[in-house]
C-alpha cells in the first residue's frame, strides 16, 4: 500500500513539474524528411514578422508551446529549443507567429507559436520532389 501511495505521489508531481512548463507540441504541414542546411539551432536566424523574410519559403512545420509561464528566461528556453529543433528538421529561420502577453504585470500565461520556415529559392533536386510529392500526396487526400 505504502508504495503505492508513494508511485502516485511521484506521478502527480511529475505531471505538475510538467503542466508548470507548458504543454507543448508540433503540427508537420511539409515534407519532415528535408536535407538539414543548418547544423547548429544557434546559426538559425530568427524573425517576428513575415515581412522580415526576404526570400521565398514555405512553412514545413508549426511549433507550439501553450500555458507558458509568463517569465523571460523560460521563453528564451524554448525559443533556443525550437531553433534546436527546426535546424534539426531541416529549417532555414524560426518565425514566431504568435506571442500572447495580455497582461504581464499579473504574470498570466502565455501561448507561443512558431513556424518552421524553409527557403525555397536554393533547394537541391532531392527536396523539389520531396515537396512534389508531399503536395500531391495532401491533393490525393483532398479528393477522398
Amino acid at each position: 500500500m505504502k508504495k503505492c501511495l508513494l508511485l502516485a505521489l511521484i506521478a502527480v508531481s511529475l505531471t505538475a513539474c510538467v503542466a508548470a512548463q507548458g504543454k507543448e507540441d508540433y503540427i508537420p504541414v511539409g515534407p519532415q524528411n528535408l536535407t538539414v542546411t543548418v547544423k547548429d539551432g544557434k546559426d538559425l536566424p530568427v524573425f517576428t514578422n513575415v515581412t522580415q523574410i526576404t526570400r521565398p519559403w514555405g512553412n514545413i512545420g508549426m511549433q507550439r508551446v501553450k500555458y507558458l509561464p509568463n517569465d523571460q528566461k523560460i521563453i528564451d528556453s524554448y525559443v533556443e529549443k525550437f531553433k534546436n529543433f527546426a535546424a534539426a528538421h531541416g529549417g532555414d529561420a524560426l518565425l514566431i507567429k504568435q506571442y500572447f502577453d495580455e497582461d504581464s504585470a499579473n504574470k498570466r500565461p502565455i501561448n507561443l507559436a512558431t513556424n518552421i520556415v524553409k527557403y525555397l529559392d536554393n533547394l537541391p533536386e532531392e527536396d523539389k520532389q520531396k515537396i512534389t510529392t508531399f503536395a500531391q500526396t495532401a491533393a490525393m487526400k483532398a479528393e477522398e
